[in-house]
């Protein structure tokens, strides 16, 4: 199980901090797993816990009236799965089982929560209950899994059974949508820090950095690591941004320097691809932690820690800032990562792997596509390198990270062994670039030696007049995973990319090409007496529904190149098509041809009155 550490810490000196007590905070709940305010001013506040079919959920509002929230398709009413509960005069807990139709509420025939009590006091209103995940009520209610859910949220002023809901008692205010991951690990997870363990801090911080007026730039900031007389686990990172630039921070990476430095050019500001006057940002590229927009803490399990401290970790850190400012404004930001750490060593040494598509040119997608594919391979050949060089046979996955831009519709981190598809290790069929949060596994995944990665990215460009390419601007594509997993072994990037330009052999342009980067702007193409820059010629072109197929499917059974990474070495991969899959992987199907039923709703008048004008006003 996650652990959570809640601490209050003391004045920060020389960049340590030491944890003085555990903090008592009426959010915090024990009996639930999870919580997060759904609110910016933590006035409604969501608890929940979850087995393997059920869900255990609290809701808690600033109010002594009515409290809802509900699963949408899209953040609006229409389709949304939504439970409405209060506290009467008499202390009696209500809860109504609903969904939209249209803008028009309509009670459920059948009920499928369960409620478990409510309380009301000192003007908070907190309704518990239960459902199943999957209901099988297809019509009405919606299937709570892994994909990010965006969960709509409201709370009013009056008793609902005893008045309704008067004019004057809904604003903007006490309502609005987030987006969830509900299964994996979403929100804070609430559990006691170990009460035998010492815990102390450090702070990896920008300062006042000012060059972000660029619409894309990504910092680098190299720092020292503290200087520790023995090994230590890290067993949390907070993301630290500062008040009022959480719109321009894209993700942050803090990245070990394992090879020999040139400059240690500590605490000054860099353009992170400048290798001509930054020697030392390729000297860093093993991933310690991660954080996307959207995500929450990064809490490691109980019996694994990123070690700090030994002879296999850094001395010396680069943390890499993204800040995307579409407009151009100027601001200074101070943002970074808190990390906790303990002598209080745990079994396990943990790390990340990145897998995907390279960050590359060479992932082109076609505009105004529906959907797109783009595929990214880790072949067993340099996991296996990886895990002989550390002498492992195994290895335990624990959580992952999916990551693309702005078009990223749905992505899935296949896992395959002898050609034998098994279950993802994470899939997101509604992925939100505004909210990437960590995905926890339970029970972990065990990867083996022989296995591979897949990584399946569709995009939508719809809304897009011009091809986009792979690239570090948000503008431009990504299709990544950052796999968390024990114990360490060599490996710290596997990517792939096609060996060749699949789009422009398609429509029959012939240029050299080598694995550099790929500018299709310093490229022209001839053709009837016309000349064009490559993405010109591109862009013109009158994309047909087998142009995009037949492209995404050179691109995913094509030749590929690898790219295999290691802390302190590389291992090569010669060119080949990735694995085939033999045997696909398909989901279990739970509800059959039935559905579950509890106990059935009568619309009587009463509920109908009361219910339509609530939801009307509510989402």
């Amino acid at each position: 199980m996650w652990t959570s550490l809640i601490f209050v810490v003391s004045t920060l000196v020389g960049g340590l901090c030491d944890i003085v007590t555990i903090e008592k905070t009426q959010e915090v709940d024990y009996q639930y797993a999870h919580h997060v305010r759904m609110d910016n001013d933590g006035k409604f506040i969501l608890y929940w816990s979850y087995n393997e079919d059920k869900i255990f959920m609290k809701m808690r509002a600033e109010t002594n009236g009515w409290v809802g929230i509900g699963i949408s398709p899209n953040g609006g009413m229409n389709g949304a799965d939504m439970a409405i509960g209060w506290v009467t005069s008499d202390g009696e807990a209500k809860l109504l089982d609903t969904h939209g139709e249209g803008n028009e509420p309509v009670a459920d025939k059948i009920s499928d929560l369960h409620l478990q009590g409510g309380t009301q006091e000192d003007g908070w209103t907190s309704i518990k209950f239960w459902r199943k995940l999957n209901t099988c009520d297809t019509e009405e209610d919606r299937e709570i899994n892994g994909d990010t859910l965006r969960m709509i949220w409201a709370y009013g002023k009056y008793d609902v059974a005893k008045s309704g809901i008067k004019h004057g008692d809904y604003h903007s205010k006490n309502r609005g949508v987030k987006s969830l991951v509900v299964l994996s690990n979403g929100g804070i997870v609430t559990q006691a820090p170990d009460p035998d363990a010492t815990y102390k801090t450090f702070e990896l911080l920008n300062h006042k950095f000012n060059k972000t007026h660029a619409k894309t730039y990504y910092n680098c900031k190299m720092f020292e690591m503290p200087k520790l007389s023995k090994k230590h686990h890290i067993v949390k990172v907070e993301t630290v941004i500062e008040p009022g630039n959480e719109p321009y921070l894209h993700h942050q990476i803090l990245f070990s320097c394992s090879r020999k430095l040139v400059t240690k050019s500590l605490l000054e500001d860099h353009h992170c691809f400048s290798y001509s006057t930054f020697h030392d940002y390729g000297a860093c590229v093993a991933i310690l932690v991660a954080w996307a927009v959207g995500g929450s803490d990064m809490i490691l399990p109980e019996h694994a820690g990123f070690p700090i401290g030994d002879e296999d970790s850094p001395n010396f850190v680069l943390l890499e800032t993204h800040y995307d400012n579409p407009h151009g404004e100027t601001f200074t930001d101070s943002s970074g990562f808190r990390i906790t750490y303990t002598d209080k060593l745990r079994e396990y040494d943990a790390d990340i792997i990145r897998v995907g598509h390279r960050v590359s040119e060479l992932q082109i997608i076609p505009p105004q596509q529906n959907v797109f594919t783009s595929y990214g391979v880790c072949p067993h050949e340099c996991m296996d390198w990886g895990m002989e060089e550390r002498s492992v046979d195994e290895i335990n996955i624990f959580g992952s990270i999916l990551h693309s831009h702005t078009i990223g519709k749905s992505m899935e981190l296949k896992h395959i062994r002898n050609g034998v598809e098994l279950p993802p290790i994470s899939r997101d069929d509604h992925y939100d670039f505004n909210y990437q949060e960590l995905r926890q596994n339970i029970p972990e995944i065990k990867f083996k030696l022989g296995d591979s990665f897949k990584m399946i990215c569709h995009y939508d460009s719809s809304n897009r007049k011009n091809l986009t390419q792979g690239g570090l601007a948000t503008a431009m594509e990504m299709c990544l995973a950052f796999v968390l997993y024990y114990p360490k072994i060599e490996v710290s990037r596997c990517e792939s990319q096609p060996d060749k330009p699949n789009v422009l052999e398609h429509f029959g342009v012939d240029i050299e090409y080598g694995r550099g980067l790929f500018d299709l702007k310093k490229h022209t193409v001839t053709k009837d007496g016309n000349s064009w820059s490559m993405d010109a010629y591109l862009n013109q072109i009158q994309w047909t529904k087998e142009d995009t197929q037949e492209i995404s499917q050179k691109d995913g059974e094509g030749e590929l190149d690898f790219f295999c990474y290691g802390r302190n070495s590389s291992k090569f991969i010669p060119k080949m098509r990735a694995e085939k899959i033999t045997v696909p992987y398909v989901k279990e199907e739970k509800c059959g041809s039935g559905r579950a039923s509890s106990q059935i709703i009568t619309r009587s008048a009463y509920i109908s009155s009361l219910l339509l004008p609530l939801l009307i006003s509510l989402f």
